[in-house]
């Protein structure tokens, strides 16, 4: 695998925000991150007037799916994270380079048991918060509102979506509720396994493979044990998928 298809693999976990001022950030800082792992320079050659070459080309149709990869350094442009340089071509400004020190502000999505993972759940929240990221648990939920329809809204806007996963917590139908909101939406899936989970049981025969398969053990977190430092570490991990460095 080249390095190019590394890289390609790694960002796609990381999903392209709906916004269009996000969109153009995520593009900015991943064409920096780019030059810092000697892909690319931050020079854009452009032939014909219009035309770039080079592996910035292929990053541009893999990653962003476009094919006018001139069009969207004028974006860069117009936001100041591009500029003309010599001969007509493009380079990126400090300003993309800037971004690089920054975390992206990712809308995440908490779905928990109560009675199994409500301390975990705040936990959760807490250190998400700390750096940068935008999480939400369901007990912000304004009372009186129409409650399914509020979760299932959320869980459609969100980037993210994190499952605690505890002993008992798919004997919650809200919980598998969410589970298949998120699948509807093709939303990133996170599940972080606590307190003795066990997806491998008869316990949970009837729940179906596609729910089992977004929250099996290859995706997941665990958390080491009960104490506080198999916590930390597990969020530790977490933090990571959003490219933070505890």
């Amino acid at each position: 695998m080249s390095e190019l298809e590394k890289f390609l693999e790694e960002r796609s976990k990381i999903p392209i925000p709906s916004g269009n001022v996000a969109r153009v950030k995520l593009l900015a800082k991943e064409l920096a991150m780019g030059v810092h792992q000697g892909l690319w320079t931050r020079s854009f050659s452009i032939i014909a007037g219009r035309h770039v070459v080079s592996e910035q080309k292929r990053f541009f149709e893999k990653r962003w799916e476009v094919q006018d990869a001139y069009q969207m350094l004028e974006v860069l442009i117009g936001h100041g994270y591009a500029e003309i340089s010599d001969n007509s071509n493009r380079a990126l400004t400090q300003a993309a380079f800037d971004l690089l020190d920054e975390t992206e502000p990712y809308n995440v999505f908490i779905s928990y048991k109560r009675s199994e993972s409500s301390a975990f759940a705040l936990l959760v929240l807490a250190r998400l918060k700390e750096h940068n990221l935008v999480p939400f648990v369901d007990m912000a939920l304004e009372v009186g509102g129409n409650w399914h329809a509020d979760l299932e809204e959320r869980i459609r806007d969100c980037d993210y979506f994190i499952i605690l996963l505890g002993k008992d917590t798919l004997s919650s139908e809200m919980t598998v509720k969410e589970i298949q909101w998120a699948l509807k939406h093709t939303k990133t899936i996170i599940p972080l396994w606590h307190r003795g989970f066990d997806l491998n049981t008869d316990k949970w025969a009837e729940i179906n493979n596609e729910v089992k398969d977004a929250i099996q053990e290859t995706n997941a977190i665990r958390v080491a044990d009960k104490s506080a430092s198999g916590y930390n570490n597990a969020i530790a991990e977490l933090l990571n998928r959003f490219g933070v460095t505890p």
